[in-house]
């Protein structure tokens, strides 16, 4: 009496999917078996597909039937045995020679004397079930990302919402994701600090099924620059190595991505350790005299009493030249740097009532804006047809596949700036409000930082409010500060001596008009009125790259009229 195996499988894990494959195969089987009196003397469950060779429990069973523990198998259907050439063979092999004398499935009997045509059929129609199978889903992953939907997980930021099957952001990681993206353009962050970012936002390590136990930790160096890397943010993704517009949500503009982009490739070249430690203050100011870097040194002053001192100096490089400029302490050119920032302060009342005036500006201009997108639109559209094009030339082989790509990738990257600037023409004549509210938000907070002991973050906000403009001379500093800047501050000085002042500050000859003084207005409202006609003045010369001559005149009453037709 012949021994058998009984083999079941199903092709997944998933509770969810084939759930009852297992059960009632053994179910069916075992009923079979006792009905023709077959001697079952193990059974063999496995969740494995059989699609390659290397599935544990079958080269087991397939090991004790060569030993000669059975000579007989018994399982729902061929394919469940092999659905791969290899296992294929093996199974046809031994019953060919008679090492396996039976297969038996619910509905076929294959004796080893028989003819092994039909076992070798339907071997090779499983076989060619799962190639069909292969080439049909990746037909079908290809056609959907053609309509520019993500076919795989959704990264980092993202969710794939199975309802509706579209990526969709994700509320809590979105704002973390895109905060990283400009916290690395800025270029003062490591790998390392955004990861650490990141998983203080709540985006860690997840888990898998080989290693449940390595997730909630850090994100690695090499994932968080291929998340900085990923096309998928800024409204595109790859995929099968081929650049698609998706219609999932950007977190990040193409500008924004592209300066992450330009910043790790920086950070990719090699760097040479510098071989002094560069002071936090180094870098911000200038010599008084002789315009030459002001370098900083340590001295370290040991007492008899044992007791050590270190002190740090900044002092002028002199490199070149003679100059007479004495050192200062580090501690007194901290408190110099915090009294000037204080100076060019921005008081609070004065930011909100410029940012309402910002945003009464923005309405207003919104309201009375025209279309001049029109010519890139119908740029859009060429590139549209040039896509078109493309693509049939692609699939009548007149071009290979990776000029293909290349080419597409470019006109798609084209055409994403395009759509941004058009998203930025929509906003008609309030470009400006961007850097007007930046400066607004600095300005305001030179208060905070002032106080601040961290000296690398005041020189930062130093750095980024006043420029190059900052000069050390006979230990105090000297400030050269911007039309803009010195309107804050002789505001600052004009406005604490008059509750209503009626005259505009007086910079390089400039004068407000009387129509300003009209009805009734508080004096923190006429007090932003006068600043918020002086940084529209200065924008607007900034723009026109125009540099008054000392004592010269330009009226304000129209500077924000000119402003606005230069945009």
């Amino acid at each position: 009496m012949l021994n058998y195996f009984l083999y079941a499988r199903k092709s997944t894990e998933a509770e969810d999917r084939q759930v009852r494959s297992i059960e009632d195969q053994l179910s069916v089987l075992r009923s079979l078996a006792k009905q023709e009196g077959l001697c079952i003397v193990h059974e063999f469950t496995e969740k494995e597909t059989a699609k390659k060779p290397g599935r544990p429990v079958f080269n087991e069973m397939m090991e004790r039937i060569e030993r000669g523990e059975a000579r007989g198998i018994i399982c729902w259907k061929l394919d469940r045995l092999a659905r791969n050439p290899w296992d294929d063979g093996k199974i046809r092999w031994l019953h060919q020679i008679g090492t396996i004398q039976q297969v038996r499935t619910y509905e076929h009997d294959y004796q080893s004397e028989d003819n092994g045509l039909l076992m070798s059929v339907e071997f090779a129609a499983a076989t060619q079930y799962v190639r069909d199978l292969a080439t049909n889903t990746k037909r079908g992953l290809h056609e959907k990302a053609k309509r520019g939907e993500y076919p795989s997980v959704a990264p980092v930021g993202y969710l794939n919402d199975v309802a509706r099957k579209v990526v969709v952001k994700d509320r809590r990681e979105a704002p973390v994701v895109i905060k990283t993206f400009e916290l690395c353009a800025e270029g003062d962050s490591r790998l390392e600090d955004l990861s650490l970012f990141l998983f203080k936002g709540g985006i860690k390590t997840r888990a898998t099924n080989r290693w449940r136990s390595e997730g909630g930790r850090p994100l690695s160096r090499d994932q968080v620059s291929g998340m900085l890397s990923n096309p998928f943010y800024m409204g595109m993704f790859r995929y099968a190595g081929e650049l698609y517009e998706g219609k999932h949500p950007a977190l990040v503009s193409k500008k924004l991505f592209d300066k992450v982009q330009e910043v790790l490739r920086e950070r990719g070249r090699a760097h040479h350790e510098p071989e002094n430690n560069p002071k936090p203050l180094c870098g911000l100011l200038r010599c008084g005299e002789c315009g030459r870097s002001i370098t900083a040194e340590e001295k370290v002053k040991r007492q008899k009493n044992g007791n050590v001192h270190a002190y740090v100096y900044y002092r002028c490089t002199k490199k070149g030249t003679i100059c007479s400029q004495p050192f200062i302490r580090e501690e007194a050119l901290s408190a110099k740097l915090s009294e000037v920032m204080g100076h060019y302060a921005l008081p609070h009342n004065w930011a909100v009532e410029l940012r309402a005036m910002a945003d009464k500006d923005e309405w207003e201009a919104t309201q009375s804006t025209a279309t001049a997108s029109q010519a890139m639109k119908e740029e859009i559209m060429t590139i549209e047809k040039k896509l078109h094009i493309l693509l049939e030339a692609r699939l009548e082989e007149d071009i290979d596949r990776d000029t293909y790509r290349e080419q597409k990738a470019e006109l798609l990257s084209h055409k994403k700036g395009l759509e941004e600037k058009m998203a930025l023409l929509a906003k008609g004549q309030v470009a400006w409000l961007e850097p007007l509210r930046e400066w607004i938000k600095d300005a305001e907070n030179l208060t905070e930082t002032a106080l601040t002991p961290t000296l690398t973050q005041k020189k930062l906000s130093a750095k980024k409010f006043f420029g190059s403009t900052l000069f050390l001379k006979n230990r105090s500093l000297v400030l050269t500060p911007t039309t803009l800047n010195d309107a804050l501050r002789a505001s600052r000085l004009n406005f604490l001596q008059n509750d209503l002042c009626t005259s505009l500050v007086r910079v390089a000859g400039i004068e407000p008009t009387t129509s300003v003084l009209s009805g009734q207005r508080s004096t923190t409202e006429l007090h932003a009125r006068f600043l918020y006609q002086e940084i529209i003045y200065h924008l607007w010369r900034l723009r026109h790259n125009i540099v008054p001559r000392t004592g010269s005149v330009v009226p304000l009453r129209n500077a924000v009229h000119q402003f606005r037709l230069a945009i």
